[in-house]
């Protein structure tokens, strides 16, 4: 079915390992997922460290958990949610060891190897979608890869208080 493909991307400094992790990778961005809108529902993707990756109402998310810094708004695709689901069903469940043993010796001593991490996740659906990215490991590299793809017409979200489906790609809030 066709439905509207975006990219939400997340900042949040409450914790001190997320102000770590936005001093090391020099960004702000420290969490991104897909969001998929169609008719009236929009569900985004949640992942963390301790649940299991699923698609969730995107108001509901942004409105308790996290509001978006930017969204990137890619387009009507083709979606298979049952297909994103199927492949999200696979355990994706990111760690900071894993991620911390990539970000200072991995990505030079062994760089096929890729941890679990968000923006992992988001490349790998992306793809599904009929979207052609690299695979990447923070979020703030796949906002570099999409705002370059789209012309630099990323739409910075109000405090993720508006619909992100009711606008035009580009269209600054």
């Amino acid at each position: 079915m066709k439905s509207n493909v975006s990219v939400c991307f997340y900042s949040r400094d409450i914790f001190e390992k997320e102000r770590i992790i936005q001093w090391l990778a020099s960004t702000d961005v420290i969490h991104c997922g897909i969001m998929i809108t169609h008719e009236d529902l929009s569900i985004v993707l949640a992942s963390d460290k301790s649940h299991n990756a699923k698609f969730v109402d995107s108001s509901a998310f942004h409105r308790r958990m996290m509001k978006p810094k930017y969204i990137i708004d890619l387009g009507e695709h083709d979606v298979s949610i049952k297909q994103l689901e199927n492949f999200m069903g696979r355990t994706y469940i990111g760690e900071a060891r894993s991620l911390t043993f990539w970000w200072f010796v991995g990505r030079y001593l062994f760089p096929n190897y890729l941890p679990k991490t968000c923006a992992l996740l988001t490349s790998q659906m992306l793809r599904i979608c009929g979207i052609q990215v690299k695979d990447h490991v923070g979020p703030h590299t796949l906002l570099k890869e999409l705002q370059d793809a789209t012309n630099n017409n990323r739409r910075p979200s109000r405090s993720g208080e508006d619909n992100p489906s009711s606008s035009n790609s580009g269209t600054s809030v």
